[in-house]
């Protein structure tokens, strides 16, 4: 089972695109660009290839638009995705103002136009028109034709981690999960985000993250009754450069659910050391039990 789940945002781009391989003179001799595009070849939501999206977009930008009075919002449209889909072979910053350029040309936008105006902005580190263009596109988008809740997750976030490089700064907006009963959904989910979040841009704080991812896998567990997600706990809590009082509790409690009675063993006698008297006395029936099941 994979529990690694890394959607790619900017995939739907090959399905969406309904582009044109336009010719630099219109042989149709219509003034509707729409006439014009439907008379020409399509590309389909299987072709993903860098030398085809070049070529649409040298052939789009070569067309004379002068012809055309009718329909002009997608040629811009067209332009638009064309440019997007070349961005993401070329990487060029250029491709991206260039696609939202297109985009705010389109006279009457359509839901599609403003979610990929927001990613174009978010790309483009101008997080506040990108949140502007979202908005849009949440409020005038019926909830049944929204994109998954997981792209529009990743979209905010791109955002939110734009404005520190302090994991507890951002961990404030975020989903918790706490010790109380919450829904499946809720843990997969922020399991989900935690595996996806760059942390490569926090400096500080970074024991915080592996303390939640560690909780989020260990909360998992009861889910899909998988002990890789008790390894995987384990493995996330021991990247941290200090463990705390809790996090060796429930290190020792994950071993010992693992019926690795030595390392358990090892773990609970570092978190007896370290924790008051008080604390350690509620625990005593919960220690004994745990040492009983474990053979």
């Amino acid at each position: 089972m994979t529990f690694i789940i890394r959607p790619c945002l900017f995939v739907f781009f090959s399905c969406l695109f309904s582009l044109s391989t336009a010719k630099a003179q219109n042989e149709t001799g219509t003034d509707d660009y729409k006439v014009y595009q439907n008379q020409h070849q399509q590309l389909s939501c299987q072709v993903v290839d860098s030398m085809v999206f070049q070529k649409v977009l040298h052939e789009l930008l070569a067309l004379d638009t002068t012809q055309f009075t009718k329909n002009l919002d997608l040629y811009h449209r067209d332009l638009m995705n064309a440019y997007s889909s070349n961005w993401l072979y070329s990487n060029h910053e250029n491709d991206l103002r260039q696609a939202a350029y297109h985009g705010l040309r389109i006279k009457n936008p359509i839901n599609s136009d403003y979610w990929h105006l927001a990613i174009h902005f978010v790309r483009l580190k101008d997080c506040e028109q990108g949140m502007v263009y979202l908005d849009r596109y949440l409020k005038e988008t019926p909830a049944e034709q929204l994109m998954p809740p997981m792209d529009i997750w990743i979209l905010k976030n791109d955002c939110k981690q734009a404005g520190t490089d302090d994991y507890n700064v951002y961990r404030e907006s975020q989903l918790k999960l706490s010790c109380t009963p919450q829904d499946s959904a809720t843990i997969i989910t922020k399991l989900m985000q935690l595996q996806l979040l760059d942390t490569t841009q926090f400096t500080k704080n970074m024991d915080a993250y592996y303390q939640d991812l560690g909780w989020a896998f260990y909360r998992s567990f009861p889910l899909y009754k998988d002990s890789i997600l008790l390894q995987k706990s384990i493995s996330s809590y021991l990247k941290q450069k200090e463990l705390s009082s809790n996090d060796l509790w429930n290190i020792a409690f994950i071993y010992y659910l693992l019926n690795e009675c030595e390392k358990g063993a090892e773990y609970l006698e570092r978190y007896l050391h370290v924790t008051p008297s008080k604390i350690k006395r509620n625990k005593k029936e919960q220690i004994a039990r745990m040492k009983k099941g474990c053979t």
